[in-house]
């Protein structure tokens, strides 16, 4: 009986230590600011929703507001616990080290208080000084009383367009930057790009080069993020509008930390996913939308005064020149006849200039390639246009000079350029193997050799079977199953890859997809280098007899792996579904691989 009631005391023991209210004291770790205001948060942990707190007497400091009352939990050990968080907002009156008292609250006829803290409050020089040597600028984050949150987002969160000019020449590069500036702890969401009717597009800068620097307005620093930079280049003379950049905000404010280092992220349709967002006990969020202000740039004409003939729209500044890839060539050989283009200036809206062959030398519509220095404006590098052509007769050919006319933006004034005669030497060695033949053949001349290739072909199936035929019959097929399959890898190591990102967040899954599909098909079709095209791949498809629906069901997979990999769509279809069609066309592509994959 004796030791039933001492276990009995033991347990009623335990259950009471379990059952004590804990009461607590927190007041913010770092020093305050004299004329500040802070926050002092009395924390009841496991008490009745009922108990009310009694404050102290705040010595030395000035009451502001209070108290705000918190309702959360906590878990521990024994489980979870509700807690009760009374906060009180107070201001410091000067510099020095003060103690913050207890508050009591009564617990089942007893007062039980809460802990005395020690508080260090420090003039304003002071901070300052900290602030400078430690490079801190004061936070944003915490949210007074008396201020107001859409006022205070007004002033420290906005968006601004800035343009290095509003009139300009037809072809001359207007330069738009889109900012986002703040010093709040946010997330932006840009809902609707501006239009750029009239103007061709070259982009700098986007979201994803993540350019983010600090600049002084009004005396305070802001986190500024550069969210696009475009050259654009008038394509017509009038007035246009680039309009407004629209982004949504979530802003968040704590009323409990005062000081803290804020966070921005910005991103394209992160917004609208609907998630579910976890909010810290003591903060708010706010939403709010912003905008730039439409910009209206004055485009004008070029002079029509002492404009050239051969004028086709070029503006900056440019030099040309005109050089041969190969100047030794054999009679009707392809040569390339490349024309640079230098400078600075509307690169992306030249076309090729006229070249006036001379007689026995037939040329082609050039290919163009461009080696330009984003980071300037207007643009600067060359663009090269390679011509092909073909010399039919032997000897010395002069490659005629080519002009070029641009409208200098310096000097406003036409200047019109021409490159040096360049030569090629042309041997009595006929190259046999045209590479330019379709482009030089009749119709009658294309039937007929399509015709000879016809019979050629018919020929060489005939005389295949006949062979297949004679060995079969002498020797039946022996070959191990495994000399028989196929030396390109199972769909399933092919498509483990893949498998592993779809439940990635990101659009890893797309570009792992998208390189396992081309690297199946380069080795199948024996592709490489710049035979890896969309185009090459659907006549290697169709030389190899596949069918139409599994080239189409292929490509549709490229083409939302690329929407995938290069927009903020929303896919129509989800991930599992992508991987299911592409693990089905796989297979058809190219049975012998098919391992019974299973997604």
């Amino acid at each position: 009986m004796k030791t039933t009631s001492i276990i009995l005391s033991f347990l009623l023991l335990v259950v009471q230590a379990q059952a004590q209210v804990s009461f607590k004291t927190i007041v913010p770790p770092q020093t305050v600011v004299s004329g500040e205001s802070f926050q002092v948060q009395y924390i009841i942990e496991d008490g009745d929703k009922t108990m009310n707190v009694k404050p102290p007497v705040f010595n030395n400091f000035r009451f502001v507001a209070g108290p705000t009352i918190y309702m959360g939990s906590v878990a521990t050990v024994n489980g979870v616990k509700p807690l009760r968080n009374a906060v009180f907002t107070l201001e410091a009156i000067r510099p020095g080290r003060f103690v913050i008292p207890g508050a009591t609250i009564t617990v089942k006829g007893k007062v039980i208080r809460s802990n005395n803290v020690f508080v260090e409050v420090i003039s304003k020089e002071e901070a300052g000084k900290n602030n400078k040597e430690n490079n801190i600028r004061p936070s944003d984050y915490f949210l007074r009383p008396e201020e107001n949150a859409y006022e205070k987002i007004k002033q420290n969160l906005f968006v601004k367009m800035i343009v290095d000019k509003k009139t300009c020449f037809v072809g001359e590069p207007v330069l738009a930057t889109f900012k986002l500036y703040s010093r709040l702890e946010s997330k932006s969401d840009i809902v609707k790009n501006p239009g750029f009717y009239g103007f061709t597009v070259y982009d700098l800068v986007n979201l994803s080069d993540k350019q983010v620097i600090s600049e002084k307005v009004n005396g305070k620093i802001f986190d500024v993020h550069t969210i696009r930079k475009v050259q654009l280049y008038p394509l017509q003379p009038g007035i246009f509008t680039v309009d407004a950049m629209q982004i949504k905000n979530k802003v968040e404010f704590s009323r409990s930390v005062v000081n803290k280092k804020t966070e921005q992220e910005v991103a394209e349709g992160m917004l609208g996913n609907n998630e579910t967002e976890t909010i810290t006990e003591g903060t708010e969020v706010f939403e709010t939308d912003i905008s730039t202000d439409p910009v209206t740039i004055n485009v004008k004409p070029v002079p029509e005064k002492n404009k050239p003939s051969i004028y086709t729209g070029a503006t900056g500044h440019f030099t040309i020149a005109a050089a041969l890839v190969n100047s030794k060539l054999a009679k009707n050989e392809q040569g390339f006849f490349d024309v640079i283009v230098s400078g600075k200036g509307n690169f992306i809206q030249l076309i090729a200039p006229a070249v006036q062959w001379p007689a026995g030398v037939e040329g082609f519509e050039p290919v163009v390639k461009d080696e330009l220095d984003k980071t300037k404006t207007p643009l600067s590098g060359s663009r090269i246009f390679r011509y092909p052509f073909v010399c039919a007769s032997p000897g010395k050919q002069q490659l005629p000079t080519i002009s070029f006319s641009f409208f200098d933006t310096d000097s406003n004034n036409y200047k019109t350029i021409s490159t040096k005669i360049v030569e090629v030497m042309v041997s009595n060695e006929d190259k046999k193997n045209l590479v330019v033949e379709e482009q030089k053949t009749s119709i009658a001349e294309n039937s007929e050799k399509a015709a000879r290739t016809a019979g050629i072909v018919v020929m060489s199936v005939v005389l295949l079977i006949l062979v297949y035929w004679i060995f079969r019959k002498k020797e039946p097929a022996t070959l191990p199953s495994a000399q028989q399959e196929s030396t390109l890898p199972s769909v399933e190591s092919l498509l483990e890859p893949a498998y592993n990102a779809v439940v990635e967040e990101d659009n890893s899954f797309y570009s792992i997809l998208h390189g396992i599909l081309w690297k199946f098909s380069g080795e199948k079709f024996n592709l490489s280098g710049s035979e890896m095209s969309k185009q090459v791949l659907v006549a290697k498809m169709n030389e190899a007899s596949i069918s139409r629906d599994i080239t189409e069901n292929l490509f549709q997979v490229l083409e939302q792996c690329e929407a995938g990999m290069f927009t903020t769509a929303n896919l129509s279809d989800d991930k599992q579904s992508i991987l299911l069609q592409a693990k089905e066309v796989l297979e058809k592509m190219n049975p012998s691989t098919s391992s019974g994959f299973l997604l």
